[in-house]
């Protein structure tokens, strides 16, 4: 009996064997080949990102430091502004309290005159002296006089002040 000559097939399938082998070691160094690049793409791009992350903050944080300088530039002025407004106010109070000082004077002197008037002899005959009810009227328009002014000074500060806080407001609105 002749026996097949098994060598021939044998090395065929040995052959095809060793090509699929050499095939699919190919295939997996290319897919090897390209995961490394995917993967060093996806390192630059990450490096690119975080670079433009650090780059946005920066820049947001100078736009803030820029806008509290604005703000601060502004309600500096605005209180600068209040400080003179309240410095006008109190001086304008000193100039209505030396007015007023200047009045009470003059009418101290009307009332000594008014008083040498009625004590005179040739005005006794005239009636009832007038120095009484000058006096109380006086009396009465002074104290008047003087609660208007406070009133007045505490009015013209309390508006001073609330102007500077509504311009503050104004001044850090975005």
């Amino acid at each position: 009996m002749i026996l097949p000559d098994l060598k021939t097939p044998l090395l065929w399938a040995l052959g095809l064997g060793l090509v699929a082998a050499l095939a699919t070691t190919g295939i997996e160094r290319t897919r090897a080949a390209g995961a490394r690049a995917d993967a060093a793409t996806a390192r630059g791009e990450l490096a690119d990102y975080r670079a433009t992350a650090a780059e946005s903050g920066r820049l947001a944080e100078r736009a803030a430091r820029n806008t509290e300088r604005t703000w601060r530039s502004r309600v500096d002025g605005v209180i600068q502004d209040g400080q003179k407004q309240l410095t006008a106010v109190r001086a304008d109070a000193a100039t209505a309290i030396a007015a007023a000082r200047e009045l009470h004077g003059q009418l101290a002197a009307y009332r000594a005159a008014a008083r040498a008037a009625t004590a005179a002899p040739a005005a006794a005959a005239g009636g009832t002296p007038a120095s009484d009810p000058l006096d109380l009227l006086a009396d009465l328009f002074g104290r008047a006089d003087a609660r208007a002014g406070e009133l007045a000074r505490i009015a013209d500060e309390r508006g001073a002040a609330g102007s500077t806080c509504e311009y503050w407001a104004e001044a850090t609105r975005p």
